[in-house]
This record gives C-alpha cells, sequence and structure tokens, in this order.
C-alpha cells in the first residue's frame, strides 16, 4: 500500500485544486453581486441566513482554517486524496442541513455588500496563497474533525471548496425567492 501513496504528482494535484477553487471563488463573488443592499439583508424565513449571513459565515469558515493550513503537518501515510469524495458528497447534498460551528456563526444583519465582498477577496486571496506555496500531501494536525478525523491539507482546501459550492446554491436560492 505504501508504494500508492502519493502516485499524482503534487503539481497536477494543485493545478486541478486550483481549478475548482477558482471557479467556485469566481461563483461566489458573481453571485453576491447580484444581490443589491437590500436584498443582501433579508432573510427568506425565521431559521434561514441572510446572503449577507452567508457571505460573514463563509468568510469565518475560510479565515479560521488559514492558520491550520500554515501549521503543524505530519506526513500521510496514505492516499492525500483518500477524504475528498465523502467531503464533496457530505457537501454537494443541498437536503442536508447542518448546524454550524459557535465560532463561525455569522453575525445578525444588516450586512455591508462591499465589505463582505472585499472580505471574501481577501480570505479567497489567503487560500490560493496556500494552494500555490504550502505542500498538499501533508496531514494538518492542529484540528481534527470529528466526523472525517485528520485531514491533509488538500482535503482541507476541497472543504472549504464544496462548503462554499454548497453555500453558493443557497444564494442562489435566496436570489431565485426575492
Amino acid at each position: 500500500m505504501k508504494n500508492q501513496i502519493n502516485t499524482i504528482p503534487q503539481t497536477d494535484s494543485r493545478i486541478n485544486l486550483l481549478a475548482v477553487f477558482d471557479d467556485t471563488a469566481s461563483k461566489l463573488l458573481s453571485t453576491i453581486a447580484l444581490f443589491n443592499e437590500q436584498q443582501i439583508n433579508i432573510t427568506l424565513s425565521d431559521d434561514s441566513w441572510t446572503a449577507g449571513q452567508i457571505a460573514e459565515h463563509v468568510f469565518k469558515s475560510a479565515s479560521q482554517l488559514i492558520p491550520v493550513l500554515n501549521g503543524a503537518g505530519k506526513p500521510a501515510e496514505r492516499d492525500p486524496a483518500e477524504k475528498v469524495k465523502m467531503i464533496k458528497d457530505l457537501f454537494l447534498d443541498f437536503e442536508a442541513k447542518f448546524k454550524s460551528a459557535p465560532n463561525i456563526l455569522p453575525s445578525n444583519p444588516p450586512h455591508n455588500k462591499s465589505e463582505a465582498i472585499a472580505s471574501l477577496q481577501t480570505a479567497i486571496s489567503q487560500v490560493r496563497e496556500v494552494i500555490n506555496s504550502r505542500d498538499l500531501y501533508v496531514i494538518c494536525t492542529d484540528l481534527v474533525v470529528p466526523f472525517f478525523g485528520e485531514l491533509t491539507r488538500l482535503e482541507w482546501l476541497y472543504l472549504i471548496c464544496y462548503h462554499t459550492q454548497k453555500h453558493i446554491h443557497q444564494l442562489k436560492n435566496i436570489g431565485q425567492s426575492l
């Protein structure tokens, strides 16, 4: 089994990840841009977030992972992409509802559209820097997710992408309902 570990060159993994990440980031920003200042603060129901709250949540989620992505790591003694499909399947199940971790819950409205976009652009830049400069195949040891266990930097980065894609789907639904 050990000879099968890391069989995909990291350059190929980086190129593939960057394509998914850049497409996701572009869709996130363009979707938020469709909301006006009033619409970004409209909630559709008592148990849903506004577009501004979703933007803040995505920003907080990605931003709080930057230290984990730049933190301590250890060599992966498994396929560094082993959990990507499981992460994708979980987050892209648009019927599934999750409870947010308290540290990434958004604040109450109102939210400012231009501030939300600027914050997201900062987080996007920071994540892109990690993708371009760090070893994607190490396991990040500063945070372990109960359901997934230890994740490689590659898996964490895909988690950011798929988590964001889930929220883009929500943003599009809000936009269609306004």
